[in-house]
């Protein structure tokens, strides 16, 4: 009975691992080369429109022909007409963000982003590995581009951390030929903390 236990929960953690990895490799997935390293780029003029989430406590600006979309504490960037929801992908000369939370069990970003499944598989389970880590300041706020390795894929990594405040920022495709405006933009976010 113990044995059958311990092996259900084995099997639970494997499904939920692989939910999880699932998610992260159609939600990040690229085929392309990683980017160029990050520089620290501005836009600056009247082609800027600002937003402010209350919700997830952060400002940024954008290019004034794109669009922002809110919910559920995500916000979607787009280069195009399109809703969260609606999972219109972007054409080749076409741009989408996504902003969110980026949450874990573990105290460290890296500790999350070696052991996403917070340990649930036990010691059996391969962690992911960390391939290389970039990182620079912007408005008070330290940026990191992380590239990762999954036991069945790579995945590069956005994120935006102040004080215990951690976002993540996905776009796809990554790169693409928005890299300035992209860069731009998460130069431009302030995150203001209650």
């Amino acid at each position: 009975m113990m044995k059958r236990r311990g092996n259900i929960i084995i099997i639970l953690a494997i499904v939920i691992s692989i939910a999880i990895g699932a998610v992260i490799y159609f939600g990040l997935k690229s085929n392309n080369p990683p980017p160029k390293p990050i520089e620290n780029i501005t836009i600056s003029g009247s082609n800027l429109n600002n937003y402010t989430s209350k919700d997830l406590k952060i400002s940024f600006n954008y290019p004034k022909d794109w669009s922002v979309d809110e919910k559920d504490y995500d916000i979607m960037v787009t280069s195009y007409k399109t809703k969260i929801g609606e999972n219109k992908s972007p054409a080749e000369n076409q741009i989408k963000i996504f902003i969110d939370n980026f949450n874990g069990c573990h105290k460290t970003i890296e500790e999350n982003l070696i052991d996403p499944a917070c340990g649930e598989g036990g010691p059996t389970v391969k962690k992911n590995k960390i391939l290389s880590k970039e990182m620079r300041e912007t408005k008070g706020d330290t940026f990191y581009k992380y590239v990762v390795e999954t036991p069945n894929n790579k995945f590069t990594y956005y994120l935006l951390e102040k004080n215990d405040k951690v976002l993540q920022i996905s776009k796809q495709p990554d790169p693409s030929q928005f890299e300035r405006e992209f860069d731009a933009l998460v130069n431009s976010i302030s995150l203001f903390l209650p």
